[in-house]
């Protein structure tokens, strides 16, 4: 998906395209290109130019535009070669037939009504054009009217091909109408994840050991992934997750996330519900991201030993996988009700030890390289956290 900046940038030079297309249209219809094909003669002298060698049929010959002339009743008298491509018809069969052939049904009536308007004053109007095989094309006529006699009229007509403008109007719109889902989008998503992260504050904030500790899982897992070559997409995804994963613990009683004992084991398996209480919170938010899946799997182990479903090695995310381990190190780093904190080398010797059996190699390997050469430090101050 592209980005709002290059959706923009897009935009703008379809825009600066779309005006100059534009322009070219605008001197047409003040009348600069009829102007050349009319020149103020009468019709028997446009009758003798255009069957001539003289420059006013080169000149015709030569304009970008379909060029006519046609009588009253549309019967074409003169065609240029360019009107004869535009409908993609040979040229002995434009001249001679009736200029209602080339136009769209829904058109015929207008033309009718144009082409018997004997005024000294032009008109111009878009049209569709329907070519030899059928395709419609869009034109913009500029009609002009010669008398000829005292009763027969002439009328000269210019056909501007309109496909090219119609098509980067179309685009324009596309890209606008892109642009703006973008940002919608982009403005419902930050919303989305404003409001997540309020309920992960409210969680965090029941009491003093689970105050930082998702922020902080949400520092550690985003940079293991970066460290691991992720896209910049998927980051952003594990960021969210990583933030919110212990979510589900606002179903569980304070008594129990800051009992300053171990756990029974009933009181470990109600633990154990917050990740499905996390999955079912978020499950029916539309997010770019398998987000309610993290969640529930972020204590999978690679060996089947975790929980909820018991899942093994591919089976679980790579994402909840990258979570899991910097969940643990944050974990292990900090203070919990029962114990103080063992300290990131412990940390980092728990996810070597369970390398391959408990942990993804490349997380694991990537997390060490963190810590160790590339110095990372978790920005909050490590505080007392939660059992689990």
């Amino acid at each position: 998906m592209k980005s709002q900046a290059e959706l923009s940038r897009e935009v703008e030079e379809l825009r600066t395209a779309l005006q100059e297309a534009h322009a070219a249209l605008d001197a047409i219809r003040e009348g600069t290109v009829d102007a050349l094909v009319v020149n103020g003669k009468s019709g028997e002298q446009i009758f003798s130019l255009v069957n001539s060698d003289q420059p006013y049929r080169i000149l015709l010959e030569e304009m970008s535009e379909g060029a006519l002339t046609v009588t009253s009743d549309g019967l074409i008298l003169f065609s240029n070669k360019r009107f004869a491509q535009m409908v993609n018809s040979p040229l002995n069969k434009v001249i001679g037939c009736n200029l209602q052939t080339w136009v769209a049904p829904e058109y015929r009536k207008i033309l009718e009504s144009l082409l018997n308007m004997v005024t000294e004053e032009k008109h111009r109007a878009e049209f569709i054009l329907v070519t030899e095989d059928g395709a419609r094309l869009p034109v913009y006529l500029s009609i002009g009217n010669v008398k000829v006699g005292k009763e027969a009229a002439v009328f000269c007509l210019v056909a501007t091909d309109l496909s090219e403008v119609k098509q980067i109007e179309k685009i324009v719109a596309s890209k606008k109408m892109a642009l703006a889902a973008l940002q919608a989008s982009q403005e419902l998503q930050e919303s989305l994840e404003e409001s997540i992260k309020a309920i992960a504050n409210t969680v965090e904030s029941r009491d003093e050991y689970t105050a930082g500790h998702m922020r902080r899982v949400g520092q550690l897992a985003p940079a293991i992934a970066r460290e691991m070559g992720l896209s910049e997409e998927s980051i952003h995804g594990i960021a969210l997750a990583s933030t919110i994963h212990d979510l589900g613990k606002i179903s569980i009683p304070v008594e129990i996330l800051t009992k300053p004992v171990k756990l029974s084991k009933i009181e470990y398996q109600l633990i154990q519900t917050h990740v499905e209480a996390g999955y079912d919170i978020v499950k029916n938010i539309k997010f770019p991201w398998p987000i309610a899946l993290l969640i529930l799997q972020h204590h999978e182990r690679m060996d089947g030993s975790g929980y909820p479903q018991g899942l093994k090695g591919e089976e679980i995310l790579l994402e909840s996988r990258i979570i899991a381990i910097a969940d643990v190190i944050e974990a292990m780093a900090s203070r919990r009700p029962y114990r103080t904190e063992l300290g990131i080398d412990a940390a980092l010797a728990e996810i070597s030890q369970g390398r391959g059996t408990l942990y993804d190699p490349a997380a694991v390997d990537a997390c060490i390289r963190l810590f160790l050469e590339k110095r990372f430090s978790f920005t909050l101050s490590p505080k007392s956290f939660s059992h689990a």
